[in-house]
């Protein structure tokens, strides 16, 4: 009788027509119940309609209003939380297969089978990747997924770079390599094997691709300069630019250096052993000739050319810095030539080191921690490392290198892969004004701080370079954290333009090309130049690509180094540990510290920090915590913390703070 009713059909429209509809983003509670975060709002989720999405589904929903209170009513699927996702092997009371999601808001299991190319036999907690075949509110009435690769077993120590490097879609394996390689040289190399070239590094480095020889420039009895020459290896030689080892490391874009080990962008082979500047033997080279004077200023074109050389000693950064420090019982140089070139290299590098703080940008020394591992992949301990005096001497001369490189580049090749950065986002520069003058200026210096803290002169090279070094010795680490927050993100251009984070006008990598494909296209571009070559635009896609492997391997980095720090930290929660910490982050959940000692994160809930929420006032501008109206924590403040408690399973890590 209702069936084809003009007037049933007329009513639904204007019922469909007065509803309320949003768009947004499921968060899940720890209990059934969620929330739909939209642009303006939040809306209370019921537990029956938390049943048909998950944490994290983007979702359009109808909104249900009852006086203050409002909750959604599910209407459809924007876009799902979940599509290739990474989870451990469960089977329920029938021993039908269920896929737990490495994820900490999402707590449901996933029914489950396997596709055919998983021929591995899953036993509980084993790692795999998965694929989410139904959605409810897709396909089906329930959640389905499919396993489509293992992982690992689940006792396998080394699961968290396994699973680390599946989730990011990394390999895992070093590039295959050919039967034999040969060297594919249209540029006569010049024979400088008799030059005393050494290289300085780590003493388990394989993979070396630079070593160093300098010598004063005089002008007659008095020391006018230096001429410093940097050998770099050179991997092109070997691969043909079409060739699958060519496409791989495209691809790859970095070796991968992990906890314990690395992933190497090129064949062991090549990155190890043929183009590796190990000592006493001779190796295929792109060379740089580059003079400066006694203040570190360069004074002559740098000068290019292909290259033999041969190291003749490997040393490590411990055992020069030892020697030129002075150290009790210090390593020796085994001849006068080693003692000779360390010495005058030193020399060197102290008049680069103030060059760069008078005209560029020199950072404060952080340390970088890292983790020494028993044979297992357990960790031993975790060491803060800072860069020694020998660190420095191959930083200054790789800088000095690309800075040459970018230069001879631009000149010559029109173009290249340019390292840039240009400084703060263009959106943030009026509040970057507004910061350094509250904080920086008094009464009597205002107007002369306004002038020279401008928003044009802070957006150039030199105005940015002027505030680096006007705020270096600023006693507090809150002026230079809370900066960071305004600036943008470094990029890789195939134009010359700035790189403000360094301080420097021009900078292109070179300098590693066994480790980065971008200082393998320069490689090319130099020779091509040396060959009297045409040379073609750097390509947009090879800049993306860059890029976006840039970003991976830092998130590799960081997953893998919070999974190593949870079960490091997890047995000592009933020790009742202390550390001294600095708060890297405030934010409406709570305070986000860094443990002096070994460097790991730590979350500290506001709940635990004052008993009334109410009085609590998260500041987003300051970075900083205000309770009942006082500003009481900040970004860069020191803090003493009680570790609470670790949670492996979601890798979070718990404190609590000390008064």
């Amino acid at each position: 009788m209702f069936q084809n009713n003009p007037l049933l059909a007329q009513l639904k429209q204007q019922i469909e027509a007065s509803k309320e509809y949003v768009e947004g983003i499921v968060k899940a509670s720890d209990k059934s119940y969620g929330f739909l975060e939209c642009d303006k709002e939040t809306f209370f989720i019921p537990p029956p309609e938390m049943k048909k999405i998950m944490h994290g589904d983007k979702i359009r929903a109808s909104v249900k209003r009852d006086g203050d209170k409002a909750q959604v009513e599910v209407d459809s699927l924007i876009e799902p939380m979940l599509n290739r996702f990474i989870a451990q092997v469960r089977f329920n009371k029938e021993g039908k297969l269920q896929l737990s999601v490495d994820h900490p808001n999402i707590k449901l299991s996933i029914p489950a089978n396997t596709n055919k190319k998983v021929t591995e036999k899953l036993a509980e907690n084993d790692w795999v990747v998965a694929q989410l075949k139904n959605h409810p509110l897709r396909d089906d009435r329930f959640f389905f997924a499919q396993v489509t690769q293992f992982i690992c077993q689940a006792n396998d120590n080394f699961a968290p770079w396994w699973v680390t490097l599946a989730k990011h879609e990394q390999p895992r394996e070093a590039v295959k390599g050919e039967a034999e390689y040969h060297l594919h040289d249209e540029l006569e190399r010049e024979d400088l094997t008799n030059l005393y070239f050494t290289t300085i590094d780590s003493p388990s480095t394989q993979d070396m691709d630079d070593a160093l020889y300098i010598e004063p420039i005089k002008q007659g009895e008095e020391q006018s300069g230096w001429c410093l020459v940097v050998a770099i290896a050179d991997p092109t030689a070997y691969i043909p630019e079409n060739s699958n080892i060519e496409k791989a490391a495209r691809q790859r874009c970095f070796t991968n250096y992990l906890p314990g080990f690395n992933i190497p962008m090129l064949p062991r082979e090549l990155s190890d052993e043929l183009c590796s500047l190990v000592p006493n033997e001779k190796r295929p080279a792109l060379v740089a000739y580059i003079e400066v004077d006694m203040s570190g200023e360069v004074i002559s074109e740098p000068q290019f050319t292909s290259a033999w050389v041969e190291s003749k000693a490997k040393l490590a950064y411990n055992d020069v810095s030892d020697f030129i420090e002075g150290n009790e019982n210090h390593w020796v140089p085994e001849n006068e030539e080693t003692k000779q070139q360390i010495e005058w290299l030193h020399q060197f590098t102290q008049a680069r080191m103030d060059w760069r703080a008078k005209n560029a940008v020199i950072f404060k020394e952080q340390g970088d921690y890292s983790f020494e591992l028993n044979e297992d992949g357990s960790v031993r301990d975790i060491h803060v490392e800072f860069r020694r005096i020998a660190n420095q001497m191959i930083e200054e001369s790789m800088i000095l290198a690309n800075i040459c490189a970018a230069q001879y580049l631009d000149k010559y090749a029109h173009t290249g892969i340019f390292n840039t950065h240009s400084g703060f986002d263009p959106k943030n520069l009026e509040a970057v004004k507004n910061f350094l003058l509250d904080t920086l200026s008094t009464d009597e210096n205002r107007d002369e701080l306004a002038e020279r803290y401008s928003v044009e002169r802070l957006a150039t090279l030199e105005g940015y370079c002027e505030m680096r070094r006007d705020i270096a010795d600023f006693p507090e680490n809150f002026l230079d954290m809370r900066l960071r927050r305004y600036l943008t993100f470094a990029e890789f251009k195939a134009q010359s333009a700035p790189h403000l984070g360094l301080g420097i006008e021009h900078y292109a990598t070179w300098t590693s090309p066994i480790r980065k494909y971008g200082d393998m296209v320069n490689h090319r571009l130099i020779k091509q130049v040396l060959a009297h070559k045409a040379t073609s635009a750097v390509e947009e896609s090879i800049l993306a690509r860059l890029q976006e492997a840039r970003k991976q391997n830092r998130m590799v980095e960081r997953d893998i180094a919070d999974w190593l720090y949870a079960l490091y930290l997890a047995p000592m929660v009933e020790k009742n540990i202390e550390f001294d910490c600095e708060i890297q982050d405030v934010s409406r959940g709570g305070l986000r510290v860094k443990a002096i000692e070994n460097g790991a994160s730590i979350f500290i809930p506001f709940s635990s920090l004052h008993n009334n929420k109410d009085e609590m006032q998260f500041n987003i501008e300051d970075m900083a915590l205000y309770i009942k109206g006082e500003k009481t924590y900040q970004i860069g403040q020191a803090i003493r913390v009680k570790l609470k408690e670790v949670r492996v399973e979601t890798r979070s890590i718990i404190g609590e703070l000390l008064v």
